[in-house]
């Protein structure tokens, strides 16, 4: 308990971290409250395009997910910026058993990416329904914001469990930041375009099959096409998110209890 504590202490007690969660609230806003001005605008051409549709309006509150990004870069600096600082020798020295501080950075770091993504979503759902107010014939079930909290919780302590192992094996904190973030804004959004089989893997995949929205868009344009017909449903996605989890936690785990500290 006493190691918990010090972790906790060791992100809250930090700007960054309020800077983080600042960071998601602002993705969270800058996705949800154009996402009803860009459909209505793009209907002409996407064949299904309508606000009508229940499950359209759904999938912008949807997008109030969007600040993952930020669990992933503070999972990253949890571990990283103590090899980084040198502060990792204290930490270790005070605590020879290296398993227990890693055990507390992981879960601080989950408890952490949980409340990051949401409050961040929640703030969203007030920025799609902002967006979503100029559209009174835009309505959607009450049902939806339940599959929504439950990925917001998921995919929270997930990414940030990967951004702890990420920032176990790059001894660059900035460096492992700005590669997650190329990583999750294009690499994975290129690969859903050009190989969307393969993008129900991926974790932003993963969140979209847990949100269980069915949305197919056709467009004349290839990578405007909108869908998530192929995706995996609820219960497969939040299993191979908690396996991406197990995985990423056992990697950081490893890397960590194997690592010299300089």
């Amino acid at each position: 308990m006493n190691i918990l504590k010090s972790e906790f202490r060791k992100v809250v007690y930090t700007k960054s971290f309020y800077g983080y969660l600042l960071g998601a609230i602002f993705l969270a806003l800058i996705s949800s409250i154009p996402a009803a001005f860009s459909i209505n605008s793009l209907k002409s051409q996407l064949d299904g395009a309508s606000l009508m549709d229940p499950q359209l309006v759904a999938g912008i509150y949807g997008k109030a997910i969007a600040g993952y990004l930020f669990a992933m870069i503070l999972g990253i600096a949890i571990i990283g910026n103590e090899y980084q600082t040198g502060q990792a020798v204290s930490t270790f020295l005070a605590t020879p058993k290296r398993i227990r501080v890693l055990l507390a950075k992981l879960v601080v770091a989950a408890c952490a990416g949980i409340f990051l993504l949401v409050v961040s979503t929640l703030i969203g759902f007030g920025g799609a329904y902002l967006g979503l107010s100029h559209y009174p014939h835009a309505k959607t079930g009450l049902a939806i914001f339940v599959n929504l909290i439950l990925a917001s919780i998921i995919s929270g302590a997930v990414i940030a469990l990967m951004g702890v192992a990420i920032g176990a094996l790059v001894r660059n904190v900035k460096v492992a930041q700005i590669g997650a973030i190329i990583w999750l804004l294009i690499i994975e959004k290129l690969i859903v375009v050009f190989w969307a089989t393969g993008g129900k893997f991926l974790p932003s995949g993963l969140i979209v099959g847990m949100m269980d929205i069915h949305i197919n868009l056709k467009s004349t344009e290839r990578f405007l096409n909108i869908s998530s017909a192929n995706y995996f449903g609820v219960g497969t996605s939040v299993l191979l998110m908690l396996a991406y989890a197990a995985i990423f936690a056992s990697i950081g785990s490893w890397v960590s209890l194997r690592r010299d500290i300089d």
